[in-house]
């Protein structure tokens, strides 16, 4: 089968798709490109305060506004969208404030339960993660909303530019785990100005649009986001960041260091393109998949093949290449991270061509839906190493069947995606 790229970029969807996907892809590349200076400049105890940072601010980061910021590209008008953008910052800034107040009084008990004691040295940089993340995935929605992607896409290379030379920089002076923490921090901050920059120019009619009775109904009417989508992405993420730890905590740093590296640069077609089209995805069902949900399912088909098709290339190439390549790469101490990268391909396979259409439940508004699969999720990730470490399989079954329980998810989740679909398709006929 060949794909009719011609006919897959002649519409604004895969216009901006493309737009976001080069920011990406220079972004990606950049990434992986330096990483081997990195991981040289830094050793792997070091590496993992930073891993282990990356995953509480992760987890989060997802709920700092309470997702209301997902709201704001299917307000039914501009000025709601507003209300809801400046409701998303008042909620991330009494979230960074309740985050600070739990790290200054209790941080053992907090940071403790996470699994790594290291980290209290660098507490207050959680919520300061928090907020410039916050901040820019706020401003973010704005930008899908008004289908500015030329400004997403500058602002993916921005941020990988200040990231990796800000982590280079320090590590030259031997910094140590501060020195990826602040490059991470600043690199999530960089690019906030220019998605802001069209609200900052009109700043005289945006702040009359901003009414606090507009704002307590936009606090109401989307009130789904914070009961099931924020608890949901919580999840969410819970279930991408958790395997880190308990790999760490069952097997070692050296196995959690190796399975972090595979799983960074086994996701770079999902960061690169997956991450792209689900965005752009998001941007055209919420202009016009509510009114046609026909012709949004008949999107999701078109998109699903070309996204199998595509997936095939980076999972043939990590089976049949993957130790070698990493060995190359980052050298011969990381053949290990090739191994692992051979059983991670099937999950990324599986998220690259499923991910995109989790959307849907946000059209629709269907959270709750979304909120019983990531429950889900989290419960198999908690069983998969719960029978790991009672059955003592070694690293390698246990990441496999980590990568199948998470594989049935995402199908299942695709699954009920077309439910939903047909559901609203029957309303309307």
């Amino acid at each position: 089968m060949k794909i009719n790229l011609r006919g897959f970029l002649s519409n604004d969807f895969a216009k901006g798709v493309t737009l976001i996907a080069g920011g990406t892809a220079s972004a990606q590349l950049l990434n992986t490109l330096l990483s081997p200076i990195i991981t040289r400049l830094y050793t792997p105890e070091e590496y993992g305060v930073f891993t282990v940072y990356s995953s509480i601010l992760g987890m989060l980061m997802i709920i700092g506004s309470l997702r209301y910021e997902w709201g704001i590209p299917i307000a039914d008008n501009d000025a709601k969208a507003i209300n809801l953008l400046v409701l998303s910052i008042l909620i991330l800034l009494a979230f960074v404030g309740v985050i600070t107040t739990v790290l200054t009084f209790w941080p053992d008990f907090f940071l403790g339960f996470l699994l790594e004691d290291s980290i209290l040295n660098y507490k207050y940089f959680i919520p300061l993660g928090i907020f410039f993340g916050g901040l820019y995935g706020i401003f973010l929605q704005w930008t899908i909303r008004i289908k500015n992607y030329k400004s997403i896409s500058k602002t993916k290379i921005n941020q990988s530019i200040v990231q990796n030379f800000s982590k280079i920089s320090m590590g030259l002076f031997n910094f140590g785990p501060i020195g990826l923490i602040i490059g991470g921090v600043i690199g999530q901050s960089a690019g906030i100005s220019t998605l802001a920059a069209p609200l900052i120019k009109d700043r005289k009619n945006i702040l009359k649009s901003i009414n606090k009775m507009e704002v307590m109904y936009c606090l109401k009417k989307y009130i789904k986001f914070p009961v099931f989508s924020a608890p949901s992405q919580l999840l969410n993420a819970a279930g991408l960041q958790l395997p880190v730890l308990f790999l760490a905590s069952i097997y070692g740093t050296g196995v959690s260091g190796h399975y972090a590296l595979a799983n960074t640069i086994v996701n770079l077609p999902m960061m690169l393109i997956g991450s792209a089209i689900a965005d752009v995805f998001y941007g055209e069902a919420a202009t016009s998949g509510r009114s046609n949900p026909k012709r949004l399912k008949d999107l999701c088909k078109k998109i699903f093949r070309k996204l199998f098709i595509i997936g095939l290339i980076p999972l043939l190439i990590l089976i049949l290449l993957g130790p070698l390549l990493f060995s190359i790469f980052f050298g011969q101490n990381w053949y290990e991270a090739g191994v692992y990268s051979r059983i991670l391909a099937f999950l990324v396979f599986t998220r690259f061509i499923f991910t995109p259409f989790g959307r849907i439940f946000s059209v629709f508004q269907r959270q709750k839906s979304e909120f019983i699969l990531d429950f889900f999720r989290v419960i198999l990730v908690l069983l998969v190493f719960w029978i790991a470490n009672y059955y003592s399989f070694n690293s390698y079954y246990t990441i496999s069947l980590y990568v199948l329980a998470m594989s049935v998810i995402y199908f299942l989740t695709f699954l009920i995606v077309n439910k939903v679909l047909n559901d609203e398709i029957k309303l309307r006929s």
